[in-house]
């Protein structure tokens, strides 16, 4: 991590000895006692990604169309098996992009907040982040999806304009992204228009209107293309039994619905006929997807759940209401990002293990530290 902030007169105190040599000690530190803990986890949805890692090399194709938006970290495993080198590597490997991402990280906190120290605790937290970190020794999609939305976002917030280098790396981690896991799509409409307000405000208004028309329909058909790859799964299922937790039911409802429910029309039309247990659902989701914590955690979990992230919740509202003026741009993508994963909780179900939510929560990390810039 080669970033830093030259060191001014007022930094000359403790601040000096905030650097990214430090960061990286802690990093490797927390990954070494992650693993000593879990060791390499091939068992849960691990299994899942290795059965159809072996029925890719025996037969060439997977159970279901759907695992494609699954692949990177499947054909990680088909790599190991092939060449016989263990899952280890693939540890390794998640690893390492998670330290690229965490230099990323705070190359973007240096940027954002303009301040070495806040710089420097915002990244620490993003570190210690141990429900977000602990996947990285997991065989599951998400420490490489994780790590990959950080670079991916990182990398576009900090253009400085948009060459077409630069378009096309980004065009390559969106398709990985879209690769590791389906939610990676949401990534894309964030980005077009970050980069339509950032770098095109002086284009018309009718220009604007198209522009934003075309992008729209290209990210709606394509959602709904993706929402038709989902093989056995049923979008319709988490309504019917009214699921908050994905796979876990609580009754069975009689809703209005099309006959097939994998379809922005099929959605759109639950909603429209289903009104209030769609608002009634929808906030139960989202007290499940932000409120973090689950009646099968222990006591002490759901405390220390609600005492590492909470208190960003508080801080992000008032950093967004500091600072939109000079960050709005930032800001915005920011803001598209949570916001379209906590729509998407809305429109299926949340994780077991708050999942979903821990891919947005490094820019709580981020927004609620900006709160703090003008007291630092």
């Amino acid at each position: 991590m080669q970033y830093s902030l030259p060191i001014h007169s007022s930094e000359k105190g403790w601040k000096r000895y905030l650097t990214q040599y430090n960061l990286l000690f802690l990093w490797a530190l927390v990954q070494v006692l992650l693993y000593h803990h879990t060791g390499v986890v091939t068992i849960l949805e691990a299994d899942k990604y290795i059965t159809e890692a072996h029925l890719f090399i025996d037969e060439g194709k997977f159970y279901s169309p759907n695992y494609w938006l699954y692949s990177t970290e499947i054909f990680l495993i088909v790599a190991a098996l092939k060449l016989h080198v263990g899952f280890l590597w693939i540890v390794v490997i998640q690893l390492l992009v998670n330290l690229v991402a965490t230099g990323m990280f705070y190359k973007l906190a240096l940027t954002f907040l303009k301040d070495r120290g806040l710089a420097f605790f915002t990244t620490a937290f993003f570190i210690i982040n141990i429900p977000y970190q602990v996947y990285n020794t997991y065989l599951f999609t998400e420490s490489l999806f994780y790590s990959l939305g950080v670079i991916f976002s990182c990398y576009l917030l900090l253009m400085n304009t948009p060459a077409a280098r630069k378009i096309i790396i980004l065009s390559i981690l969106l398709g990985i992204l879209c690769l590791t896991r389906p939610t990676g799509i949401l990534f894309f409409p964030a980005a077009c228009i970050y980069l339509f307000f950032r770098f095109f405000k002086k284009i018309s208004l009718t220009a604007k209107l198209l522009t934003v028309t075309v992008t729209a329909g290209f990210f709606l058909l394509i959602l709904n293309k993706l929402l038709g790859v989902g093989g056995s799964l049923d979008f319709m299922y988490p309504f019917r039994t009214e699921n908050i937790i994905c796979g876990v039911p609580t009754t069975e409802a009689h809703i209005d619905t099309l006959p097939d429910g994998n379809s922005l029309e099929g959605l759109l039309y639950y909603i429209i006929h289903n009104p209030q247990q769609f608002l009634r659902l929808g906030w139960l989701k989202s007290k499940a997807f932000f409120g973090m914590r689950r009646s099968y955690y222990s006591s002490g979990h759901n405390i220390y759940l609600m005492i590492f992230y909470y208190p960003f919740y508080l801080l992000a509202i008032i950093g967004i209401i500091k600072n939109y003026k000079y960050q709005k741009s930032i800001l915005l993508y920011l803001l598209l990002i949570i916001g379209l994963f906590w729509v998407t909780t809305l429109l299926t179900c949340d994780d077991w293990h708050n999942r979903f939510v821990l891919t947005i929560t490094p820019w709580f990390f981020l927004i609620g530290m900006s709160a703090l810039r003008r007291l630092s």
